[in-house]
């Protein structure tokens, strides 16, 4: 399928008048495109198609854990049973190497 058949075909889900399909379709598109671009100048507070809610982010419960890297502070909570298990040397090593390039806190140490 090509893309313009793709695109053709999620314009025609959106017809409403199937009297006037042709006129329905350029509205849609019209609508679809208005809303993209006026969602470029929301407050940053409101989720567009664009800015989407990160994924597993139901607020949280707010609670700062001191002394945790900045890394591992994202909102949500866990999903499912907890489980522990080690990591292999290659897994740790991978770990190790993202929290040294990625975390400004650890800066003063690694140089």
């Amino acid at each position: 399928m090509y893309h313009f058949e793709r695109f053709l075909g999620h314009l025609k889900k959106n017809v409403t008048n199937k009297a006037k399909v042709e006129g329905s379709i350029c509205n849609a598109y019209l609508v679809e495109e208005a809303s993209n671009f006026c969602s470029h100048y929301f407050e940053p507070h409101v989720y567009t198609r664009m800015r989407k809610v990160p994924h597993n982010d139901d607020g949280g419960d707010g609670a700062e854990i001191e002394g945790t890297l900045p890394i591992f502070k994202h909102p949500g909570r866990p999903y499912g049973r907890s489980k522990s298990r080690r990591l292999s040397d290659s897994e740790y090593e991978a770990a190790r190497t993202y929290v040294l390039l990625n975390c400004e806190d650890v800066d003063p140490y690694v140089k």
